[in-house]
C-alpha cells in the first residue's frame, strides 16, 4: 500500500452548500480509486511542544529576564508542559491506497540472479527489477495526482509520519508517550521492525471484552483496556444538517478509527443490487403469492431502496453513486475494564439512532487491524454504502486555525488542542487587514483577552503595545515582574497640558521612510500633504464636537471654524487655544461669539488643560512630565477613570458642557494611542487595544479614527484590537450595513444573549444564521459554580468563536499553568476574589 497522510479540514461554522461541496469533492476523489482496497486511520497524537518551543524562540525577540519575575526559559519550559498536559489533541488522518500489480515472480527472481551469479546475468535480472520499478513508479504517480486533488488533499507520508503511525498503531491505547520513537529513523531494515513488535504487549483472556495493552514510556510502566467497536447498521443521514460527520461524533472522546473499505467495480456493485432486489422480490411473492398474506411494510421499504439504488447506478454519472464495501472499527481506550465499557456506552448512545455501534468477541484479533499491513480479522459487520454516504464520514474535519510559531493562548473547544497565533503573521504573509473587531456582552471575556494577547506579544515580541483602558484594571498588566522598566501606566487626568493637543494627534511622515530620488520625495510630499488635511479635519471635528448643538448647527458656524484653523495653519507646533484666538480676533460678530463658548468649556485648567499647549512627550528619555517614552515602553495602558463617559440613553445634540468634554477626551485619547504607531520603526510589531468602539464610532472624530486604523494598520505592522458589546457597531464602521467590517480578517465573538444582538453578531462572523449558532453564542464563557464568583468561576476559560480568513471555529482563551499565575491575578478584575488573594 501507498500511505498518505490527509490535510485537515475545516467543517465548524460554515454554510451546508460549502459543506455539501467539500463531501461532493471527497466522494469524487475516493471514486478515482475503484477496485483498489483502502485503509483509512484515524489517530490522535500529542502537541508538537518541542519543534513549536523551538520555532517559537526562533520567532521571538524575548525581553531580559527581570528579577523575582518568570524567565524566559522557565516560561518556554512552562508552555510546554501546558501543551503536553492536554493529552492526545492533534488529529491525524492517515489513508493507505493498493498498489496493483506488486512485486512478481520476473522482479523476485531478477533479485536472486543478481547476487552470486556472473555480471551478465546480474545486468539481466536489474533490468527486470527496473522494468518493475519503473512501472509500479508510474502507477503511485498517478495515484499522488488523485489524492492530492480537491476532497482528499493528501500528500504522500515522510518516514517520521509513517513512523508514528506504525508506534502509534503499536501501541493503541497507551498514552501518547508510549507511542514515541527512541530516535527518528529516515531509512529502515528489515532487522529495525523488531522495535515496533516490542512497543507494547498485548495480552486477551478467552471471551474478555477488552484487550490489555502493556508498555514502558519514560521508566514508568502504563496498562490499559482496549476495547473495539464496530460500525454497525446505520440509519438515514443528514450530513450536514442534522446530524455531524459519522467519523467525527467520537473526537471529543479522542477514539483512533480503522476502516478498511474498496470502490466495487460498476458491474460487481449492479450484480449485487440485483441479487438483493430479486431477494426481496423472492420473498414478497412467498407472503402474497404463496400464502395470500400482505408482505410486510418494511419489505416495501427495502424494495424501493433497491429500486433507488439501481436507479441511482444507472443514471448517476459523477461517480457519487457507486457502491463500496467496507469495514470501521473504533478503539476505545481506558485504565479499567470497566471504564472502558462505559465509555463504549457512551458512545453508543452518542451515535444512536443513527449509526449503531457493536462490540464483538474476538478483540485481539480487531486490535491488529489497525496496525497497516495486517489482514482483515473478520468480515462480520461488512457495511454496503455508497460513496456519497462514505463521504458523509468526513474524516478529515478537524481545527485548522492557528500557526506553529505564535504564543499559545487558545485551545480548539473540541479537541483541546493547543492554538498558537501570532498576530502578525497573516499581515506580513497575506497583505490581509490588522482591523480585528472583539464583541461579546458584559464579563464575556474582551478586557481578558486583550491584555492577555499583549502581555504575550510585549513578552516574547518585545512589541510596542498601547492599550486605551475604560475603568482602570489593565494598569495592573505594569505591575508584572517580567515587564519590569518597560511598561507604564498613564492616568490621562494626570497628564500633562497639551497630552491631547488635536494638531499632535497626526504626526507627519518622515522622509527616511520614503525611497530616495525623485519617487521618493514625491510619495513623501504626497503623504505630508494628506496628513496635513487629515489635521485640519480633526481639528475642525473637535472645535464642532466641543460647541453646544444648538451653534454648531448654524449655518455659519462651520464656515467660521474652518477659517480660523486656515488662518492657524496645518503644522503640528499649534494648539486649540491659537484657534480660539483666531475666532476672538475675526472681525465677524458671530466669530467672537464662537470663541466665547469655546472659553467657556477649552480652558488651561482641568481637563480642558489637556487640549492646550504641547506636551513633552520625553521620547528619548521618559522624564518627568512625559506621556511615553518611544524607544523604552514597550506596553502602555493609557487609562481614562475619572472621565464622565456620556450616557447612552441621551442623544449627542443633548450632552450637557462636561459630557461634550469628556466625550471629546475620549476619542482624543483613542488618537494619542494609535499615535504611538508613527513614533516607531515601521519594522516593529505594534498591537493597539481599543474599548467602547460605540463612541469611537458615534461622532465624526471617531470615525476619522477608524478611517485611519483601517487605511494604516497593514503599512505599520500595527494589530488592531476594537472591543464592543455589540457587533453591529462594527458592521456600521463604514456608515452602511456592511463597511469596513468586510476587510477585517480575525474577528473574535464572546458570550451574547440578546437574539438581535446575536444575528449580528453570526452575520459579522460570516456564520448563518437560523441553523442553531444562535444558543451557543449565548452559552459561551456561561458562570458555573456556586455562583459566589469566587473559584472555579475566576479561573475558568474564556470562550470566543474565533473568525480568521475563510474559517470560524470555537476556541477558548486559557492562561493555566503556575507559570502564568501572575498574568491570571493581574486579569482578575473580581473584588471578591481579589479579597481573598
Amino acid at each position: 500500500m501507498a500511505w498518505y497522510r490527509l490535510a485537515p479540514q475545516s467543517w465548524w461554522m460554515r454554510a451546508d452548500h460549502e459543506r455539501e461541496q467539500m463531501m461532493s469533492a471527497l466522494g469524487l476523489g475516493l471514486a478515482q480509486l475503484s477496485g483498489r482496497w483502502m485503509h483509512w486511520r484515524v489517530c490522535w497524537e500529542p502537541h508538537p511542544a518541542p519543534s513549536w518551543a523551538r520555532a517559537h524562540d526562533e520567532w521571538a525577540d524575548p525581553l531580559p529576564d527581570q528579577r523575582g519575575g518568570v524567565s524566559w526559559e522557565e516560561h518556554l519550559v512552562g508552555e510546554q508542559h501546558r501543551a503536553l498536559d492536554v493529552g492526545a489533541s492533534v488529529k491525524q488522518v492517515y489513508l493507505g491506497v493498493e498498489v496493483h500489480a506488486g512485486r512478481g515472480r520476473l522482479g523476485r527472481f531478477g533479485d536472486r540472479i543478481g547476487t552470486g551469479l556472473g555480471r551478465r546475468v546480474a545486468d539481466w535480472g536489474a533490468r527486470w527489477v527496473d522494468a518493475e520499478l519503473e512501472a509500479l513508479d508510474a502507477q503511485v504517480q498517478r495515484l499522488d495526482a488523485v489524492l492530492a486533488g480537491p476532497g482528499l488533499w493528501a500528500r504522500p507520508v515522510t518516514a517520521a509520519q509513517m513512523l508514528s503511525l506504525l508506534y502509534r498503531s503499536c501501541a493503541l491505547g497507551l498514552p501518547p508517550e508510549a507511542g514515541l520513537a527512541a530516535a527518528p529513523h529516515t531509512v529502515w531494515d528489515v532487522e529495525d521492525m523488531a522495535a515496533l513488535d516490542g512497543a507494547a504487549r498485548w495480552t486477551v483472556e478467552p471471551y474478555a471484552p477488552t484487550v490489555q495493552v502493556a508498555g514502558v514510556a519514560e521508566g514508568v510502566r502504563h496498562d490499559r483496556h482496549l476495547l473495539i467497536a464496530s460500525v454497525g447498521r446505520m440509519g438515514e443521514l443528514e450530513v450536514p444538517g442534522r446530524d455531524l460527520p459519522w467519523m467525527t461524533m467520537a473526537d471529543g472522546a479522542r477514539v483512533s478509527w480503522s476502516g478498511r473499505m474498496r470502490i466495487l467495480p460498476r458491474e460487481v456493485a449492479e450484480r449485487s443490487v440485483r441479487w438483493a432486489s430479486d431477494r426481496i422480490a423472492a420473498q414478497q411473492r412467498h407472503y402474497e403469492v404463496e400464502h395470500g398474506l400482505d408482505a410486510p411494510l418494511g419489505l416495501h421499504r427495502q424494495a424501493q431502496l433497491a429500486a433507488e439504488i439501481r436507479d441511482d447506478l444507472d443514471t448517476d454519472r459523477s461517480g457519487l453513486s457507486a457502491r463500496c464495501e467496507g469495514w470501521w472499527r473504533l478503539a476505545i481506550a481506558g485504565e479499567s475494564e470497566q471504564q472502558v465499557i462505559g465509555m463504549f456506552d457512551e458512545l453508543r448512545q452518542q451515535f444512536h439512532p443513527t449509526v449503531a455501534l457493536e462490540r464483538s468477541e474476538g478483540q485481539y484479533g480487531l486490535a491488529r487491524e489497525f496496525i497497516p499491513g495486517e489482514p482483515l480479522a473478520t468480515r462480520a459487520f461488512r457495511r454496503r454504502l455508497s460513496v456519497r454516504h462514505v463521504a458523509m464520514a468526513m474524516p478529515a474535519a478537524s481545527e485548522v486555525i492557528g500557526d506553529g510559531h505564535g504564543p499559545l493562548l487558545f485551545q480548539a473547544s473540541v479537541s483541546g488542542r493547543p492554538l498558537a497565533w501570532d498576530p502578525w503573521h497573516d499581515m506580513d504573509t497575506r497583505q490581509v487587514s490588522g482591523l480585528t473587531p472583539v464583541v461579546g456582552g458584559l464579563g464575556s471575556g474582551k478586557t481578558f483577552l486583550m491584555g492577555a494577547l499583549a502581555v504575550s506579544v510585549v513578552r516574547a515580541r518585545s512589541a510596542f503595545v498601547t492599550l486605551l483602558d475604560p475603568s482602570g484594571p489593565l494598569t495592573a498588566l505594569c505591575e508584572l515582574p517580567e515587564l519590569a522598566g518597560v511598561a507604564r501606566a498613564v492616568s490621562l487626568l494626570d497628564a500633562p497640558a497639551g497630552s491631547l493637543n488635536p494638531y499632535q494627534m497626526i504626526t507627519d511622515p518622515a522622509r527616511g521612510d520614503f525611497p530616495a530620488g525623485a519617487e521618493g520625495d514625491s510619495a513623501w510630499l504626497d503623504e505630508r500633504s494628506a496628513a496635513h488635511a487629515q489635521r485640519t479635519t480633526l481639528v475642525i471635528s473637535v472645535v464642532t464636537q466641543l460647541l453646544p448643538a444648538a451653534i454648531a448647527r448654524e449655518s455659519t458656524t462651520q464656515q467660521l471654524i474652518l477659517s480660523a484653523v486656515h488662518r492657524v495653519g496645518s503644522d503640528a507646533d499649534h494648539d486649540l487655544g491659537q484657534v480660539c484666538a483666531a475666532l476672538a480676533a475675526s472681525p465677524d460678530v458671530e466669530g467672537r461669539r464662537l470663541a466665547e463658548s469655546l472659553e467657556a468649556i477649552v480652558s488651561p485648567t482641568g481637563p480642558a488643560r489637556l487640549l492646550w499647549g504641547s506636551a513633552d512627550r520625553g521620547e528619548s528619555s521618559g522624564g518627568a512630565g512625559s506621556v511615553w517614552a518611544a524607544d523604552s515602553d514597550r506596553l502602555l495602558v493609557i487609562s481614562t477613570r475619572g472621565l464622565t463617559r456620556p450616557r447612552d440613553e441621551v442623544d449627542p445634540a443633548d450632552f450637557s458642557m462636561e459630557e461634550r468634554l469628556s466625550s471629546v477626551l475620549l476619542h482624543l485619547a483613542a488618537w494619542l494611542a494609535y499615535r504611538r504607531v508613527y513614533e516607531v520603526p515601521r519594522s516593529e510589531p505594534k498591537l493597539i487595544g481599543l474599548d467602547e468602539l460605540r463612541w469611537l464610532s458615534a461622532t465624526a472624530t471617531g470615525r476619522t479614527l477608524i478611517t485611519q486604523l483601517s487605511r494604516d494598520n497593514r503599512k505599520y505592522r500595527a494589530r488592531v484590537l476594537v472591543a464592543s458589546q455589540l457587533a453591529s457597531d462594527v458592521l456600521r464602521l463604514d456608515g452602511d450595513e456592511s463597511g469596513l467590517a468586510a476587510l477585517c480578517h480575525d474577528v473574535f465573538v464572546g458570550r451574547t444573549v440578546d437574539e438581535s444582538a446575536q444575528a449580528e453578531a453570526l452575520r459579522l462572523l460570516r456564520v448563518p444564521a437560523g441553523v442553531g449558532y444562535e444558543a451557543r453564542l449565548g452559552e459561551l464563557s456561561a458562570p458555573y459554580g456556586d455562583g459566589s464568583g469566587v473559584g472555579v468561576e475566576g479561573d475558568a476559560p474564556r470562550e470566543f468563536l474565533w473568525r480568521s480568513g475563510a474559517h470560524c471555529e470555537e476556541v477558548r482563551l486559557d492562561l493555566s499553568g503556575p507559570h502564568l499565575a501572575g498574568l491570571r491575578a493581574a486579569l482578575d478584575t473580581n473584588p471578591a476574589r481579589a479579597a481573598t488573594r
